[in-house]
């Protein structure tokens, strides 16, 4: 702010001296011709020569003046011409770097939101993957203190989503989103250490018994080497170890009978297996 006033200063006062110099020389040169003229007649009163003799002698005054003026008026010109280019080159680069940070904001908020998903793809994982529900039960524990803080900080991720819809994408609430995934992020990788670090330890040798059975059904589902019994069988003692312990959300339940239906050979469109299967779900 201050170089650009300073600049501006330096040419007014450029302006200024051009102009003042060439009306300073056109005022002396006037003044010396009006000297020499008044000499002149001095000389010639002296002479004894009688009535005015004008100021025909030499170049005129306006001659003079156009030769000094000109230059201080071109001067000038050139000074207000370079003001104007420099004007237009500066709000085209206004324009520019309006373009560039629009741009600019657009990808902070691509990678802001692509952040966002990969997070919860990570936690969405301990809520669909049977295999890392029964390694890691606490992660579905919503009781947990430590679990809750990530269904907060996922909760204030949709509240600023919900505020940048309504106020619009500005910086104001990029920051408050990327606050948002940053006390997410800490909140879901504390978790995520936390459920490693505890296992199943919360659990009781009955319950940890009944997760070693479960666990041993799923292998044999995702195997893909036993036959349909086999399979069907397993099925069923996943589904009855697994209850009371940890609630199966229907993603998961979604993902189980895929792999089951897989297992069996059977198509989506299979109906008469798939009814087979969820009647031995429901056993």
């Amino acid at each position: 702010m201050l170089k650009r006033l300073a600049k501006k200063v330096a040419v007014a006062a450029l302006v200024f001296t051009a102009l003042a110099a060439g009306l300073v020389a056109v005022l002396g040169y006037g003044a010396f011709q009006m000297l020499g003229w008044i000499l002149s007649e001095s000389s010639d009163l002296a002479d004894g020569a009688e009535g005015f003799s004008g100021f025909d002698d030499g170049p005129s005054l306006l001659s003079f003046f156009g030769v000094f003026i000109a230059p201080s008026l071109f001067i000038g010109a050139a000074v207000l011409l370079t003001l104007g280019v420099r004007g237009v080159r500066r709000r085209a680069r206004r324009a520019q770097n309006r373009r560039y940070d629009a741009a600019a904001q657009a990808e902070a908020w691509r990678r802001l939101y692509q952040r966002r998903d990969e997070l919860l793809v990570k936690w969405s994982r301990y809520e669909t993957d049977v295999s890392l529900m029964i390694d890691y039960p606490v992660m579905t524990d919503y009781s947990d203190p430590v679990i809750r803080d990530v269904i907060v900080a996922m909760q204030g991720i949709r509240a600023a989503e919900a505020e940048a819809l309504d106020l619009g994408r500005g910086q104001v609430e990029a920051s408050t989103l990327r606050r948002a995934v940053d006390r997410f992020e800490v909140a879901f990788v504390t978790a995520e250490k936390y459920a490693r670090r505890c296992g199943q330890s919360k659990l009781s040798d009955a319950e940890r018994s009944k997760l070693a059975t479960a666990r041993q059904a799923l292998n044999i589902i995702l195997d893909g080497a036993a036959t349909p019994s086999e399979v069907e069988a397993a099925y069923r003692s996943l589904r009855g170890s697994l209850r009371g312990i940890i609630d199966l959300p229907d993603q998961a339940v979604a993902g189980l009978e895929a792999h089951t239906r897989q297992s069996l050979g059977v198509h989506p469109h299979g109906a008469h297996q798939h009814r087979r299967v969820s009647a031995e779900r429901a056993a």
